[in-house]
C-alpha cells in the first residue's frame, strides 16, 4: 500500500489568496502586457508577460511556504510578492525594485488598502533587489528575498537559461560557454544572500542541480 502525500497547507492558503486578491493579479497581468513591448532588453523568455506572471505566482507560492512557520504579516508578504516586479520593463534592471515599489503604492493607494499595509508592502518591493537589498530588516522583506532568488535556480533556472541561449540561436557549446562564465558568480551570490533557513536548504540544492548539469553537459559535447 502506498498513501498519497499530503499537500502542504500553505497551497490551500495559495488557492484562497489567489481568488482573495485576483484583481491585483489581474493588473500585474495587463499592466505587463502594456510595458513589456517597451523593454529595451527584451530577454526571451523574461521578455513573454505570461512568463514573468508565471514567475509571480512562483515567488507567492515560496513565500507562503516560507511564511508558513513564521509570524507575518500575511498580507504584506503576499501583496509585495504580487506586485515586487511591476516596474521590471519600465525601469533599469538595478532600479526595477525601487521604482516598482513606486508603482505598487500608486495601485494599492488608488485601491483603498489602508496607508500603514501600503508603507509595509511598498518598503518589501524596494529592498527586494538593487540597491536597497542589503537593507532587508523585517521578516517579510527576507521573505520575498529569499522566494525570488529560490524561483531563479533548480531545474527552473536551467530551464530559463536554456530558452534564452535558444532565442540566441546559439549551438549547444557556445550555450555551455555562457554558462560556465556567467552562471558560477550568479550561484555564489544567491547563496550568500538567503535568509531563511528554508531557503538556504532549497537554493543550496538548486545551485547543485546547475553545477552538476554544466559539468554534464560538457562530458557530453
Amino acid at each position: 500500500m502506498f498513501s498519497l502525500k499530503k499537500e502542504p497547507k500553505y497551497m490551500g492558503d495559495y488557492r484562497l489568496l489567489i481568488e482573495k486578491y485576483k484583481d491585483a493579479l489581474e493588473h500585474v497581468l495587463q499592466y505587463y502586457e502594456e510595458t513589456a513591448p517597451r523593454w529595451q532588453t527584451p530577454y526571451h523568455p523574461w521578455s513573454l508577460p505570461q512568463f514573468k506572471m508565471e514567475h509571480v505566482l512562483r515567488v507567492l507560492r515560496y513565500s507562503l511556504m516560507l511564511a508558513s512557520r513564521r509570524k507575518t504579516n500575511l498580507d504584506v508578504v503576499v501583496l509585495a510578492a504580487i506586485l515586487h516586479d511591476l516596474a521590471i520593463y519600465t525601469a533599469e534592471r538595478k532600479d526595477h525594485a525601487v521604482e516598482g515599489s513606486k508603482l505598487a503604492e500608486k495601485y494599492l493607494t488608488e485601491n483603498g488598502y489602508q496607508d500603514e499595509l501600503v508603507k509595509k508592502v511598498v518598503r518589501v518591493i524596494a529592498v527586494h533587489a538593487g540597491p536597497l537589498v542589503f537593507e532587508a530588516s523585517t521578516i517579510e522583506d527576507k521573505i520575498l528575498q529569499d522566494a525570488d532568488t529560490i524561483d531563479k535556480v533548480s531545474v527552473f533556472g536551467i530551464t530559463s537559461n536554456l530558452l534564452y541561449y535558444g532565442s540566441k540561436e546559439y549551438l549547444p557549446k557556445q550555450a555551455l560557454d555562457e554558462m560556465k562564465k556567467d552562471v558560477p558568480p550568479k550561484l555564489q551570490w544567491m547563496l550568500e544572500t538567503m535568509h531563511t533557513k528554508e531557503g538556504k536548504r532549497i537554493v543550496n540544492r538548486g545551485c547543485k542541480y546547475f553545477r552538476n548539469f554544466i559539468v554534464l553537459l560538457e562530458k557530453e559535447l
